[in-house]
């Protein structure tokens, strides 16, 4: 990941990502191997303090999206989902 040109790159490939996939990435990279909860998401990446509109299925779709970018067309999986508890970012094999 290039945060100066804003360019994703796996395995040689260019990965093409929306504004709130490539913040949701860098967010994950920075905790990587740490699970990172919906409500930390919401704040430090939508920047929302006070939910009153929940955005849980908005940090659901994003995660689908940017799982589908960065991790289907690969053997090795780098997105996971912790059941009830959030999303890390680790390197595993399926």
């Amino acid at each position: 990941m290039d945060l100066v040109t804003r360019k994703v790159m796996r395995a040689g490939q260019s990965l093409e990502l929306t504004v709130k996939e490539f913040e949701m990435l860098e967010y994950l990279l920075r905790h990587v191997g740490h699970v990172v909860s919906r409500e930390m998401l919401a704040r430090d990446v939508w920047r929302v303090t006070a939910r009153a509109t929940p955005l849980d299925n908005v940090i659901d779709v994003t995660v689908t999206r940017l799982r589908r970018k960065i991790d289907d067309p690969f053997e090795t999986k780098f997105l996971h989902t912790v059941r009830g508890v959030g999303f890390v970012l680790r390197n595993e094999r399926t």
